[in-house]
């Protein structure tokens, strides 16, 4: 009989580990995808433009969370070259910046990863129910190569990332996968870093 009790507890036992492992790697899982809130390239009136909205600690006003906000805007891009500018409104708690980042692609085919300057404008707007991030006005340029001209050329998103613009073929199309799939991973960061403020 004792030997019963220890089988029924031993069985107790592992559908319980078993049960507590599959709800760990559910959540875990549902945490990993909402750092990816952008997926996708959406198109608005013929303007690439992410949008997401961000709920904020419900403890505090929409003045401490813009003041969390701007603090966060001044340390991070204070100081940086590609900086093109910050504009901070107190009377609307709203934040635009206009900045640049270097993209380092995943490699192509040839084994090489590319780099593209891009350039992006984002706006955040904290109410009492939340905040949105808005990013747009998203243009690349290539990094300059020898018999370049002194003037780079620039590309919009809607000419480089979109899904009618992903979908050619050949080395072009490549690159502008690759390029896709970096400002994914861009966007996501940011987004990640202005959710974890709140």
């Amino acid at each position: 009989m004792f030997q019963g009790n220890k089988t029924n507890i031993y069985i107790i036992m592992k559908k319980t580990v078993l049960t507590i492992s599959l709800l760990l790697a559910i959540i875990l899982n549902l945490a990993a995808q909402n750092d990816a809130v952008f997926s996708s390239v959406p198109v608005v009136n013929g303007k690439v433009v992410f949008e997401q909205f961000i709920i904020t600690n419900s403890n505090k006003s929409a003045e401490q969370n813009y003041a969390q906000l701007q603090n966060w805007v001044k340390s991070k891009y204070s100081g940086s070259p590609l900086l093109s500018g910050i504009r901070f409104d107190e009377k609307s708690n709203f934040v635009t910046v206009s900045a640049g980042t270097n993209l380092i692609l995943p490699a192509n085919k040839a084994g090489v990863r590319e780099e593209m300057t891009m350039n992006y404008r984002f706006d955040v707007s904290i109410t009492g129910a939340g905040c949105m991030l808005v990013v747009r006005d998203i243009t690349y340029q290539s990094a300059k190569k020898d018999g370049d001209s002194f003037f780079p050329k620039k590309y919009t998103a809607e000419q480089t990332i979109t899904d009618q613009s992903v979908n050619v073929s050949g080395t072009e199309g490549e690159l502008r996968a690759n390029l896709r799939k970096a400002s994914l991973d861009f966007f996501n960061g940011l987004y990640s870093e202005i959710n974890k403020l709140f």
